[in-house]
C-alpha cells in the first residue's frame, strides 16, 4: 500500500487518541523511568562501596560469649560451647565462618623499662587468640615457630586510647603514638617455678574488632601444653563473622540461646538488610509503576482496535496486511514512550548530580554509571516495543480472521 494509505490509517487511530490518556500515560511512564534510572544509577555508582570488603556493609565480627548466672558464680562453674553448639551456629544462614577462642592457663607478667619519658612498670596479663583468617594483619609479622623467643602482640586500639587520654593524662607522663608504641620493646615472664621463661615481645598492630590481648594461635596452643598441661578445653568464647547480606534473625537467635553480644556489633547487618531492602522495593515501585503505564496504554490500544474492529476488518479486507495495520498504533506507542523516557533523563542527571556533590565528600566515585544505565532503558524500551508488537498484531489478527 501507497504512503498515503499508511497516513489515513494514522488518521484513523489519532482520531480515536484519547488526550488524557496520553497524558495520564505520559506522566505514569516518565515517573516510572525515573525512579528506574535514578535507583539503577545509584545502585552501580556507589555499589563497589557497598560490597563485602567495604566500611558500610562489611561483614561483621562479633564475639559470642554465654551469659553467667549467679548460681555459676557461686558454684565455679565456668560456661563455655560445646562441639554441638559450636557445629550448630556453623550452620545458621547468616554466619558465614565461625572461630574459637584460646585462653591462656599459665601465669605472665609483662615488664617495661622506662624509655622516652615512660616510666617502666610490671603487670599481669592474659592472653588469647583465634584463627588467622579472622585477623586482618601482615602475616609475615604475624607468626611464630617453636623455640623462638619473640612473640608478636595485638592489642585493642581502645588501650592505647585508654593511656593516652586517662592515665597518661591524670600521672603527667607523655601520650604516645600508635608507630611510637609499637616501637616499645618489653618482656613477658611465662610459667612458674622451673618452667618459667622470659620472652621478648613487640606490639605489631592494633585491633577495633576484638577487645582483648591477642598472641599467635600456634604459640598458645604450644604454651598451654608445655606451661599448663591443659589443652583441648571447651571454649568460652567463639568469635563469628556475619554474612554481609544482614539477616534480621541474628539478633533473636543470639538472645534465644542466651549469647552475650554487643548488639552494636550488628549495626551492619542492620543496615545492610534494611538498605537492600529498600533499593529493592524502589526499583520494584518504579518498575511496576513503568508497566502499568505501559500494560494502560496497550489496553487503550486494544479498546480503540475493538471500537474499529469493523473498519480493521474492511481495511485487511481490501489489502492492507496485519503488519500495516499494526504500525501505526505501535509508532504511536514508541512515541510516547520515548517522550517519556527522554522527560525523566534531565530529572535523573540533576538527582545524581546532586547526590555526587554530597556524597561525594565520604565516598570515591571514578565515573557515573548513568550512560550506561540510560542504554539499558534504551534496550528495556526496545524489548517493550517487541512485546506491544506481538500482543498488537495478535489482537488485530483475531478480529480480521474471524
Amino acid at each position: 500500500m501507497s504512503l498515503n494509505s499508511n497516513t489515513l490509517i494514522e488518521k484513523l487511530v489519532r482520531k480515536n487518541l484519547s488526550i488524557l490518556r496520553i497524558i495520564t500515560f505520559c506522566c505514569f511512564s516518565t515517573i516510572g523511568f525515573f525512579i528506574l534510572l535514578l535507583a539503577g544509577t545509584i545502585y552501580l555508582d556507589y555499589a563497589k562501596n557497598f560490597g563485602e570488603d567495604s566500611s558500610i556493609w562489611k561483614a561483621n565480627y562479633i564475639v559470642l560469649n554465654k551469659n553467667i548466672s549467679a548460681l555459676q558464680t557461686l558454684t565455679g562453674e565456668k560456661p563455655s560451647f560445646t562441639e554441638e553448639e559450636i557445629n550448630e551456629l556453623k550452620n545458621q544462614p547468616f554466619i558465614e565462618n565461625i572461630g574459637t577462642f584460646e585462653s591462656s592457663q599459665f601465669p605472665v607478667k609483662l615488664q617495661i623499662g622506662g624509655i622516652g619519658g615512660i616510666r617502666g612498670f610490671s603487670t599481669d596479663l592474659f592472653f588469647e587468640s583465634i584463627p588467622e583468617q579472622f585477623i586482618d594483619v601482615d602475616k609475615k609479622e604475624w607468626n611464630w615457630k617453636d623455640g623462638e623467643d619473640f612473640i608478636p602482640i595485638i592489642i585493642p586500639k581502645n588501650y592505647l586510647n585508654l593511656y593516652n587520654f586517662g592515665f597518661a593524662t591524670s600521672q603527667g607522663l607523655p601520650q604516645v603514638s600508635e608507630s611510637l608504641f609499637k616501637q616499645i620493646p618489653f618482656q613477658l615472664i611465662i610459667g612458674k617455678g622451673e618452667k618459667q621463661k622470659t620472652y621478648q615481645a613487640k606490639i605489631i598492630d592494633f585491633t577495633t574488632k576484638i577487645n582483648t590481648i591477642l598472641v599467635p594461635e600456634k604459640f598458645l596452643k604450644w604454651a598451654n601444653k608445655n606451661y599448663a598441661n591443659k589443652n583441648n578445653l571447651n571454649p568460652s568464647r567463639v568469635i563469628v563473622k556475619t554474612k554481609s547480606e544482614g539477616d534480621e534473625n541474628s539478633i533473636p537467635y543470639f538472645e534465644q540461646h542466651n549469647y552475650d553480644i554487643n548488639k552494636d556489633e550488628l549495626k551492619n547487618n542492620e543496615l545492610t538488610y534494611y538498605l537492600k531492602l529498600s533499593f529493592s522495593l524502589v526499583l520494584l515501585i518504579g518498575l511496576i509503576i513503568v508497566l502499568a503505564a505501559i500494560w494502560l496504554m496497550i489496553i487503550n490500544f486494544q479498546l480503540m482496535i475493538e471500537k474499529n474492529k469493523h473498519k480493521t476488518k474492511d481495511l485487511f479486507l481490501i489489502g492492507y496486511s496485519i503488519n500495516q495495520l499494526a504500525r501505526p498504533y505501535l509508532k504511536f506507542s514508541l512515541v510516547l514512550m520515548s517522550i517519556s523516557y527522554i522527560i525523566s533523563l534531565p530529572f535523573v542527571y540533576y538527582i545524581i548530580k546532586m547526590i555526587q556533590t554530597k556524597i561525594g565528600k565520604f565516598m570515591n566515585l571514578d565515573h557515573s554509571s548513568i550512560w550506561t544505565v540510560t542504554c539499558f532503558g534504551i534496550i528495556m524500551i526496545i524489548f517493550i516495543y517487541i512485546i506491544n508488537r506481538i500482543i498488537l498484531k495478535q489482537s488485530i489478527k483475531k478480529i480480521v480472521l474471524k
